[in-house]
């Protein structure tokens, strides 16, 4: 299966590769952005379409990533309070558990487990 997304990737990477290098003429073009907010205007200077596309692509990643990471925190968190609820429950049974062998005394053994005492003892 290692194999398989090793390929996968290689294919992927050169399919990228290849549409970037067709169009090679577009990625090298010169443009610059504008915002205009009525009260506030700015223009980059003029910058290839590959860095733009890069910029965008680093900018999905990190925010991508900041939303991963709140949800691990909250995630880390809700971990926490199931372990610390099991390890109450686990010490509930124990408790229990430990109530119930003192309150039971050991039975004698009925007749009926007598007699399969014997039989071992007669087949030995």
């Amino acid at each position: 299966m290692k194999k398989v997304k090793i390929a996968f990737w290689i294919v992927v990477f050169g399919f990228i590769g290849l549409v970037i290098y067709q169009n090679k003429d577009f990625f090298m073009d010169k443009r610059s952005l504008m915002i205009d907010l009525g009260f506030f205007h700015y223009e980059t200077p003029f910058l290839a379409n590959a860095i733009f596309f890069v910029a965008f692509f680093l900018v999905g990643i990190l925010i991508s990533y900041f939303f991963s990471l709140f949800k691990h925190f909250k995630d880390a968190k809700t971990i926490k309070t199931f372990k610390a609820k099991e390890n109450s429950l686990v010490e509930t049974v124990s408790s229990l558990e430990k109530q119930l062998s003192a309150r039971t005394v050991p039975a004698e053994p009925s007749p009926a487990e007598d007699e399969h005492v014997d039989m071992a003892a007669e087949l030995k």
